[in-house]
């Protein structure tokens, strides 16, 4: 019967060798938890008269965004993380500012009115004074 001797310099390789694999695959799992933090989000623009076709759905702070089709539908350009705010506007409507959250890859904003006021004024002459000024 063999028995077999390992010595210290042989027990300090095989911890450096255990050590090394648990550093690799500890380096490798860390990229794909991080990926898992930014989503791709979706989303339909509605009203009270709709979906909105062309309404502007940009990152807050940033000059990237995108635009609603004719169904009120987009996707954002760029993957969004946790407490990123995406601002959707439309000429006539009030603007609106979504937040994002948990898991969110799917919003649905909603636009309200801006309430529209017209003031106008009717200057009318009587018939005396326009009669005065029209030659017989």
């Amino acid at each position: 019967m063999k028995t077999q001797c390992t010595s210290t310099k042989q027990r300090v390789l095989q911890t450096l060798g255990f050590f090394g694999l648990f550093m690799t695959f500890a380096m490798s799992v860390t990229p794909m938890y991080a990926q898992t933090a930014e989503r791709t989000v979706a989303g339909v623009v509605n009203s009270i008269d709709g979906p909105v076709f062309g309404a502007t759905v940009m990152l807050k702070g940033t000059a990237i965004g995108a635009i609603s089709n004719e169904k009120g539908e987009f996707t954002f350009p760029q993957e969004l993380q946790e407490n990123d705010v995406l601002v959707v506007s439309y000429l006539g409507y009030e603007t609106d500012e979504v937040t994002i959250t948990g898991n969110t890859t799917f919003v649905k904003p909603f636009l309200e009115d801006i309430p529209i006021v017209i003031i106008a004024a009717l200057r009318t002459k009587t018939a005396e004074t326009s009669s005065d000024k029209i030659p017989n």
